[in-house]
């Protein structure tokens, strides 16, 4: 039962930054303002963390992890092709902080349901509140380029 919990948990995590690291790609070639260019490379990186970390707890189960359906991925940038198709970076802002706002519900709810469960690994559960808090940060980071 607990790597179970563990495994799907971790996965959750590693979906939640791979989504990240999605949007970002979807974009970082239509930003023109070098400061926003600079957050949204530094934002990657992290993303590319926490999909690392995640998978080297999964493999401590003997999992790998889980990557997001083609179709989700396949959406996702269809609407980011959408939202920035005159490839204002204001417009772009907007996409990041609505795909960070995504990304803080998610977690946060997954939080609240394993964060108080015996059996979930602490490792996991930092993991997911360490992606939580980036998360948010990164949101934050964009608000004052609206």
């Amino acid at each position: 039962m607990k790597e179970n919990e563990n495994i799907k948990f971790l996965n959750l995590i590693y979906q939640n930054a791979e989504m990240g690291l999605l949007g970002i790609d979807c974009v970082l070639d239509k930003i023109e303002d070098e400061e926003i260019l600079k957050i949204v490379k530094e934002q990657k990186l992290e993303y590319e963390k926490f999909c690392k970390d995640a998978e080297e707890l999964l493999s401590k189960y003997g999992a790998e992890e889980k990557e997001i359906s083609a179709l989700k991925k396949l959406s996702s940038r269809l609407m980011s092709e959408a939202m920035t198709i005159n490839k204002e970076d204001k417009n772009i802002i907007k996409l990041m902080i609505e795909g960070n706002e995504k990304g803080v519900i998610a977690i946060k709810e997954k939080l609240n349901m394993y964060e108080h469960k015996e059996n979930i690994d602490p490792e996991v559960i930092n993991l997911a509140k360490k992606l939580y808090a980036t998360e948010e940060h990164n949101r934050e980071e964009f608000v004052s380029y609206l």
